[in-house]
C-alpha cells in the first residue's frame, strides 16, 4: 500500500527498496525547493490563493516525507530500511530548518491580505510566522546559517539517542523456573527453561512489567529493574550531553537564557517559573497521601519480612507501573488480583471492545484491511468511517522486536488535509509477547489503560485531520495540551461498565464478575498519589536539565538530586535512567506535559460525570466537536472554554488524586477474589 506524500504522484511503499525510498525523497525535496523559489519570486500582490495555499501543499508534502521516514526508522524490521528512514527524516528536517529562517518566505507570509480571512486561516498564518520568528528568521544571515547547522545537529543527535534505546535491549538470566514463582501461568509457559535449566528474559515491556508486579523473588525484581533502568547506558550518556550542549547554544543564539525558557514560551505554561510553581502545587497536594501509600506498602512488606525497615525501589511503583506490594495490597485488601484480571483480557477482546466503544461514543466504524505490503506480518490495518464518511486509516503495531521503538506512542504516517487526503496514523506499542500468537495473548490491565491512552492520541489525529491548513492539525496543538485527550480517554479503560463489555473469559466467554470490577474501581486510589508525585519528580528533572548551562553537567548526579527533592523513594544505586528516557529528546524540558494534561483531563471528564455515564452521546459529540476536531486551529485555552463553558481549574484533579476508596476493603487475611 503506497503512502502518497502529497499530490505530485510520488509515493513511498512500506516495503520499498532503499533506492526507491531515496529516489522518491529526492524528488519530493527537489520539488519543494523549486516551489519555494517560485513562491518567493511572485511579484503580484500576496493572496491566500497565490501564496498560502501552494505553500501549505508544499509543507504538507515535506511533513509527510519526514513522518514516513521517521516511522520507518522507528518500526521497520530491516536495519537498512530503518537507516534509510532515518536519512529521509533528517533530510526533511534539514529542509524545515532552512525554511524556518528563510526571510523571503517570512516576508511573503506577512504580506498576505488576511482582512477577509476566517479565524482559522489567520491563526494558521500567525503560528507560521511566530515559529519562524522563534527560529531566528529576523536575525542576520550569519546567525541564521549557524542556527540551521545547530538544528541539523540536534535532529541527528535526537535520532541517535532514539536508535540506541531501540536497539540496546538488555537481558536478565534466571537460574531456573523457580525464579518465576508468582508469575502468571501464561508468562511461565512463554518462558520455558533451556536444556541447562536456565531462562533468559529481556528488558522489553512484556517481560519486565509482569516480573515487577508478580515475581516473589526480590532479587529477580532487583536485577530486572537494574537492567531496565540502564538500557542504552553508557552509549547514550555522551549523546545526551552533546544534545544538552547544542540546545543550550541554540537558545543563547536566539536570545534566551537557556533552552527551558525557549521551549516553554509558546506553550500553555509560558515559562519555566510557571511550570515549577505548578509542579510544586501538585507535589504539596499529593505528598501526604503519597507517604501514606508507601507506609501501606511497607506494612505489607513486613508481613513477608518482619525486619524490613524500608521499601526498596523494586518493591513499589517507583517507575509508574504496578509494583509488587501495590499489587499485593490491591489483591489482599481489595480482592483485586491483576493476574486473575489478566485472564479476562485477551488482546482480541480488548481491541474489539475498544472499537465497539468508539462506535457507540463517536459513530465510528472500523473495517480491517489486509494490505500485502505492510512492514511486518503482526501489523493490523483499519479504515475508519464516521457516520458513513471516511475518517482515515490507522495501523496497530503492538509486538516488540529487534530495533523497534521500545515504548508506546502514536505516530503520524501522513497528515490529513481537507480536500487533499485523509490522515493515516499508527499506534506503536509493545504490549504483546512475541512468543505468543496475538489471538491468544493476554494483556496486563495497566497495558489496557495505556492502549486506551494511545488510542486517544490516534482519535485526535484522525478527527483533526480534515481542516484546510497544516498548522491547524493535531501536530500543531500546544505540546502541553497534547496529552489531555489521551489522559481523558484512559478513563474508559477504568470504567466498570465499559470493561464488562469486553473483559470476558477466553474459554467460557463469561463476562468478568461484576464484583471484581467493583473492587478494581475501589482499589484505583491505591498508589495514585505516589504515582503522580513520581511524575512531578520526572518533570522537575527534565526542566532542570534544560534550565542551565550544561558545561560540566553530570546528568546522573543531577537526576538523583532533583528527583530526590520530590520522590519519597530514591532511585536505585547505579541507575542511569536518563540514557533510556526518550522524552528527553522530543519533549525536552516539558515532560511536565503529562501532569499538566491530567489536571486538564480531569476537568474535561466532568461533563460526562454530571450526566452520570461516560457514554452519554451528546457529551461525546460536544467533546469531539469542541476538542478533537479543531486540532490546533484555536488556542488550547479557547478549546477548553468552549467545551466547559469556563477555564479549566485544579479542583477536579485535587478531588480525584486524593480520593480514597469508596468500597470497604476486604480483610487482609481473606483470599483474593
Amino acid at each position: 500500500m503506497a503512502v502518497e506524500l502529497g499530490n505530485d504522484g510520488a509515493g513511498v511503499l512500506f516495503t520499498a527498496s532503499v533506492a526507491e525510498l531515496t529516489s522518491a525523497a529526492e524528488r519530493i525535496l527537489r520539488g519543494a525547493g523549486s516551489e519555494v523559489e517560485r513562491l518567493v519570486s511572485i511579484s503580484a500582490p500576496r493572496t491566500i490563493e497565490n501564496t498560502l495555499d501552494p505553500l501549505n501543499r508544499t509543507l504538507v508534502r515535506l511533513v509527510d516525507l519526514g513522518s514516513h521516514g521517521r516511522f520507518l526508522f522507528s518500526v521497520h524490521p530491516d536495519p537498512t530500511l530503518r537507516d534509510a528512514g532515518r536519512a529521509i527524516s533528517e533530510s526533511a528536517d534539514r529542509f524545515f530548518n532552512a525554511y524556518r529562517v528563510d526571510r523571503r518566505v517570512y516576508e511573503a507570509l506577512g504580506a498576505i491580505d488576511l482582512a477577509a480571512a476566517d479565524t482559522e486561516t489567520r491563526f494558521a498564518v500567525e503560528k507560521m510566522r511566530r515559529e519562524m520568528r522563534r527560529s531566528g528568521v529576523e536575525l542576520n544571515a550569519e546567525t541564521r546559517e549557524e542556527l540551521t547547522r545547530l538544528n541539523d545537529t540536534i535532529d541527528r543527535l535526537s535520532n541517535e539517542f532514539a536508535e540506541n534505546i531501540a536497539k540496546l535491549v538488555g537481558t536478565i538470566d534466571l537460574s531456573g523456573a523457580e525464579e518465576l514463582e508468582g508469575l502468571p501461568d501464561d508468562y511461565r509457559s512463554a518462558h520455558p527453561a533451556g536444556p541447562d535449566g536456565s531462562i533468559r528474559i529481556t528488558t522489553q515491556y512484556p517481560d519486565v512489567l509482569p516480573v515487577m508486579a508478580y515475581a516473589r523473588s526480590s532479587d529477580l525484581r532487583r536485577r530486572t529493574l537494574h537492567a531496565f533502568l540502564n538500557r542504552a547506558y553508557p552509549e547514550n550518556i555522551p549523546v545526551l550531553d552533546e544534545l544538552l550542549r547544542r540546545r543550550y547554544e541554540l537558545a543563547k543564539l536566539l536570545g534566551y537564557p537557556e533552552f527551558a525558557t525557549y521551549v516553554t514560551e509558546d506553550k500553555m505554561m509560558k515559562n519555566p517559573a510557571a511550570a515549577h510553581a505548578f509542579l510544586d502545587r501538585v507535589a504539596s497536594t499529593v505528598r501526604g497521601q503519597a507517604a501514606a501509600d508507601l507506609d501501606l506498602f511497607l506494612a505489607r512488606k513486613r508481613r513477608d519480612d518482619p525486619g524490613a525497615k524500608l521499601l526498596d525501589p523494586w518493591d513499589a511503583n517507583l517507575w509508574c507501573w504496578e509494583g509488587y506490594y501495590d499489587a499485593k495490597v490491591r489483591s489482599e485488601q481489595y480482592g483485586v488480583d491483576t493476574k486473575v484480571l489478566r485472564e479476562y483480557l485477551p488482546y482480541p477482546r480488548v481491541r474489539d471492545g475498544l472499537f465497539a466503544l468508539c462506535e457507540r461514543l463517536f459513530g465510528l466504524t472500523f473495517a480491517r484491511i489486509r494490505p500485502v505490503d505492510l512492514w511486518h506480518p503482526s501489523v493490523e490495518a483499519y479504515d475508519v468511517t464516521r457516520n458513513g464518511r471516511p475518517l482515515g486509516r490507522f495501523y496497530l503495531d503492538l509486538v516488540p522486536r529487534d530495533g523497534k521503538f521500545s515504548h508506546a506512542a502514536q505516530f503520524d504516517v501522513r497528515c490529513g488535509i481537507g480536500g487533499m487526503k485523509l490522515p493515516h496514523a499508527a499506534l506503536v506499542c509493545n504490549f504483546l509477547d512475541p512468543k505468543v500468537p496475538a489471538e491468544e495473548a493476554r494483556m496486563q490491565y495497566n497495558d489496557v489503560v495505556t492502549f486506551f491512552h494511545e488510542f486517544g492520541h490516534l482519535l485526535h489525529a484522525l478527527f483533526s485531520g480534515h481542516g484546510r491548513w497544516l498548522y491547524n492539525t493535531q501536530s500543531f496543538v500546544e505540546w502541553d495540551f497534547i496529552e489531555a485527550p489521551s489522559q481523558l480517554f484512559e478513563e474508559w479503560a477504568r470504567d466498570p461498565a465499559t470493561l464488562r463489555e469486553f473483559a470476558r473469559h477466553p474459554g467460557t466467554g463469561a463476562p468478568i464478575p461484576e464484583e471484581i470490577l467493583v473492587r478494581l474501581k475501589a482499589a484505583e486510589s491505591v498508589g495514585r498519589a505516589s504515582r503522580w508525585l513520581i511524575q512531578v519528580a520526572y518533570s522537575a528533572v527534565s526542566l532542570d536539565l534544560y534550565e542551565r548551562d550544561p558545561a560540566h553537567l553530570d546528568t546522573t548526579g543531577r537526576f538523583r538530586e532533583v528527583y530526590g527533592r520530590y520522590a519519597l523513594l530514591p532511585p536505585p544505586d547505579d541507575c542511569h535512567f536518563q540514557a533510556a528516557w526518550g522524552h528527553l529528546t522530543g519533549y525536552s524540558a516539558i515532560y511536565y506535559t503529562y501532569t499538566w494534561s491530567v489536571v486538564i483531563a480531569r476537568d474535561l471528564l466532568q461533563p460526562f460525570q454530571e450526566k452520570g455515564t461516560l457514554t452519554d452521546p451528546e457529551t461525546a459529540r460536544r467533546y469531539v466537536e469542541e476538542i478533537l476536531v479543531p486540532g490546533g486551529s484555536r488556542p488550547a485555552e479557547e478549546l477548553i472554554r468552549r467545551y466547559l463553558g469556563r477555564p479549566s481549574d485544579f479542583r477536579a484533579f485535587e478531588r480525584w488524586v486524593l480520593a480514597g476508596s469508596t468500597a470497604s476493603p476486604i480483610s487482609s487475611e481473606s483470599p483474593p477474589t
